[in-house]
């Protein structure tokens, strides 16, 4: 191309008037009319067999020594063929030769080091300005089909034509890519934005396309959309007979296909048909890791396509078996050909586009299906991946299940709407709480598996974009109860196997392995949670002012959310409470939530000051007391909660004699952590005092002259908690400009340090009422039901199987002889 204005001083005629078109206007002439024989009878060499010699050597006189005869003479008949058979063979080979330059020069803007980006982007900007303006890539996508579909062509050349191109479009992918993650410089985002707009060009989206589906419906066998079989067998690379594993420019071509098709507008084959491809590719990686796992070598055949279309089902998604490929993808590039599959699929789906809250029936079909073909990944791609070569696949399949499900930012929990959004519907109808549960009970099994780092990959994207509790609680709310159920159970037996040292530091999740990824999953949807309980606590107020007595009772939703938050109380405080008393003390963020939720315990078990005096300490063990009510029931369940499953006072006993080391922290850290430390010490006081029998202080203040004590007052049981510790923690709040909370602390500090026999200010204000969030959670007995018939050991660690409510139930030795000698004994039943 650089060439030609010098052509006229070399007396080469112009190309146009030689007959040859100009490259720029199509490149390859039209053989059929130029009078050219058949490829077979032309003699030509293949291109991988060194097809196109050597200039100097292929006994072609040299441009600059006007070789080619002028256009006035006439030419002889000799020449003719030699002429046309020289023609044939710089057409076939001029679109090899422009793939091979482009690919050249769009690798060497890569490997740069990060310092050098200005260049690099500089470089990179001049590379695109050069394809912009000859729209060569165009050409030559253009000159490489036509020579396919032109049975005159010199067909022996166009493997390796596709061959380089598809290392183009491969290239031209990551480097978009590259630029597209530099989200914080706008020209990076601008130069990507001209890569999507050079990769969309029809004829090398088209080119794209064909090339990849050649390999596709060699492999499942489905329909190829009218391109003729032998246009297939031409662009395939080759395969030889149908069995076993497709090689591994056959995988290139496909896995290229799809990356280019997320970088394609929805020009011909159109949204759905681009849609359809995808799923049929990550179909076949499903396809291809079933067959592996049984066993099997591929062969079998399938004209199903992939299984790509189809309504979906109330089934688990996993249980979906796509058909067995003619050929499958080798085990190593399964996982990478599906996550690229589901990000194409997933760009080419209208739903997560839609606005009104009512989805098309088609457009919620689609997405129900990408999201089973999601869960289906899960289950039987993952599980291929050994080693740690494809990591980078696993977090980019993580980041495919991070979607925001659209719900209003100022949306609680106790106004969910009543229908969920579309997109959750059918991510829900997909199967994705089941394959999260999934996910982590694998993980659980094998923390240095690939599915940990898909896990990883999910928590990063959704701390980024988003937080942890949005994206749980709508799964929470609108999910199978007993599906989600299991999964915050499966989420409490995920706790003994983490460093609790670790919770709460979300933002390190990038450089965790092993057990500590566990632990940052397990800190991000648990710190969510806890969050979520702190702020009720801070908001109490303004929720009880905005909820008029006539307004309604919380949806459907919201009900089944407060009692998943009550099942996640029981399941996780105690055990939480476990390893902290028996592990150590975790970060102060993930310490200050966890404190944050003694308050609401004891808010729903505690006697309030002005009904002590009224009632005995025993009410709370009849049936419902003077009143018939079941309150006394319901605080009983809390109280044992609070105080002895959770195991309140020694917590926070443990927790004081870390309040030397708060200093260290910075004050954002360390007033929370010390504000929620003395709130909670106050609430657990309260239920203390009155689970010992002791009336509240302030009524024992009232209830004997000013200044004394009254004499029928029971002495209280001193708190086993160091009164010093409270005090340093009031100095520490002071200095953090929180003197209210200092002041609480000083009073307990006080009453500690005179036996109980005094009246305290902090004891009287807390816990404080319970709010409309709180006095809505469901007691623990009735919470619990959402997922009977499961082992009652409380430290039971058992992570077999894909879900915890698909366990079933097996006595183990210890109660097998246990039941054995209470029957010797007597009894009549077993427990």
């Amino acid at each position: 191309m650089a060439g030609r204005a010098g052509r006229a001083d070399a007396g080469v005629p112009d190309v146009a008037d030689a007959g040859v078109p100009d490259v720029a206007d199509a490149g390859v002439p039209d053989v059929a009319d130029a009078g050219v024989p058949d490829v077979a009878d032309a003699g030509v060499p293949d291109v991988a067999d060194a097809g196109v010699p050597d200039v100097a050597d292929a006994g072609v006189p040299d441009v600059a020594d006007a070789g080619v005869p002028d256009v006035a003479a006439p030419l002889a008949v000799a020449e003719v063929p030699t002429m046309n058979r020289l023609v044939r063979k710089y057409a076939g080979a001029l679109p090899a030769l422009v793939y091979s330059i482009s690919v050249t020069s769009i690798l060497s803007t890569m490997p740069w080091p990060f310092d050098e980006e200005p260049l690099q982007r500089e470089i990179c900007a001049e590379l695109v300005a050069a394809l912009e303006d000859s729209r060569v890539l165009e050409h030559a996508a253009g000159a490489v089909l036509l020579q396919a579909c032109n049975p005159r062509a010199l067909h022996s050349m166009v493997p390796e034509t596709v061959a380089i191109a598809t290392r183009v479009h491969d290239t031209l992918y990551r480097l978009h890519n590259r630029w597209s993650r530099s989200r914080v410089d706008p020209d990076g985002t601008r130069l990507a934005g001209r890569l999507r707009a050079v990769a969309s060009g029809r004829c090398v989206q088209h080119a794209a396309r064909c090339i990849g589906l050649a390999v596709l419906c060699d492999a499942d066998g489905g329909s190829a959309y009218g391109l003729p079989p032998e246009v297939l067998a031409l662009l395939s690379s080759g395969q030889g007979p149908a069995g076993g594993e497709m090689s591994g420019g056959a995988v290139t071509q496909l896995r290229t296909m799809v990356c280019m098709m997320q970088l394609g507008d929805l020009t011909p084959p159109g949204r759905r048909g681009a849609l359809a491809l995808a799923m049929r590719v990550g179909w076949l990686a499903v396809g291809s890791a079933r067959t592996q796992a049984a066993g099997e070598g591929g062969g079998g055949g399938s004209a199903g396509g992939g299984g790509a279309s189809g309504s979906s089902s109330a089934s688990p998604a996993a249980a979906r078996a796509p058909p067995r490929p003619r050929r499958s993808v080798p085990r190593e590039e399964v996982v990478s050909l599906a996550a690229e599959a589901l990000h194409a699929a997933w760009h080419h789906l209208l739903l997560p586009r839609a606005v009104a809250h009512a989805a098309p029936a088609a457009a919620a079909a689609e997405a129900a299906d990408w999201w089973q073909l999601a869960a289906a990944v899960v289950d039987r791609a993952v599980p291929c991946l050994t080693g740690s070569a494809k990591q980078p696949d696993l977090l980019s399949l993580g980041e495919c299940l991070a979607v925001d499900w659209g719900l209003p930012p100022d949306c609680d929990v106790l106004s969910l709407p009543v229908e969920p959004p579309p997109a959750l519907a059918v991510a829900l109808d997909g199967g994705l709480l089941r394959c999260l549960e999934r996910l982590m009970r694998r993980a659980g099994r094998d923390p240095q598996g690939p599915e940990s780092r898909l896990l990883q990959g999910l928590m990063i994207r959704v701390y980024h974009c988003q937080s942890f509790w949005s994206y749980f609680a709508p799964l929470l709310a609108y999910g199978e109860p007993r599906q989600a159920a299991a999964l915050l159970a499966t989420l409490r037996k995920l706790l003994p196997t983490v460093d609790t040292r670790v919770l709460g530091a979300e933002s390190k999740a990038a450089d965790a392995d092993g057990h500590d990824r566990l632990a940052f999953i397990f800190a991000g949807v648990l710190t969510g949670v806890l969050d979520a309980a702190r702020a009720a606590v801070r908001g109490q107020a303004e929720v009880a002012a905005a909820l008029a007595p006539g307004d309604e009772p919380p949806s459907p939703a919201s009900q089944q959310l407060l009692s998943l938050l009550s099942f996640a109380a029981c399941e996780w405080l105690p055990e939480l409470s476990h390893c902290l008393l028996s592990r150590g003390v975790a970060l102060p963020e993930f310490h200050s939530a966890l404190l944050a939720w003694l308050p609401l315990l004891a808010g729903r078990c505690v006697v309030q000051p002005c009904a002590a005096a009224d009632r005995s300490p025993t009410d709370d063990d009849t049936d419902g007391g003077a009143n018939g009510s079941g309150k006394a029931v319901d605080n009983r369940g809390w109280r044992a909660l609070l105080m002895e499953e959770v195991g309140a006072v020694p917590l926070l006993d443990a927790s004081l004699r870390m309040v030397p080391r708060a200093a260290e922290l910075r004050p954002d850290s360390r007033r929370p952590l010390l504000g929620s430390l003395v709130a909670a010490c106050c609430a657990v006081a309260a239920v203390f005092l009155e689970a010992a029998g002791v009336e509240a202080p302030a009524a024992a203040a009232a209830a004997g002259p000013s200044g004394t004590t009254a004499a029928a007052v029971p002495v209280t049981p001193p708190l086993p908690w160091p009164s010093r510790l409270l005090r340093e923690a009031a100095a520490g709040l002071r200095s953090c400009g929180d003197q209210d909370m200092a002041a609480q602390a000083e009073d307990l500090a006080a009453y500690l340090e005179l036996g109980g026999n005094s009246a305290c200010e902090a004891l009287r204000q807390a816990p404080p009422p319970p709010g409309p969030l709180v006095s809505a959670l469901p007691p623990p007995a009735e919470a619990r039901r959402l997922l009977p018939g499961r082992c009652a050991n409380p430290r039971c660690a058992n992570l077999e199987g894909d879900s915890e409510a698909d366990l079933t139930l097996k006595a183990c030795a210890g109660m097998v002889s246990i039941a054995a000698a209470a029957l010797e004994g007597g009894a009549t039943s077993v427990r």
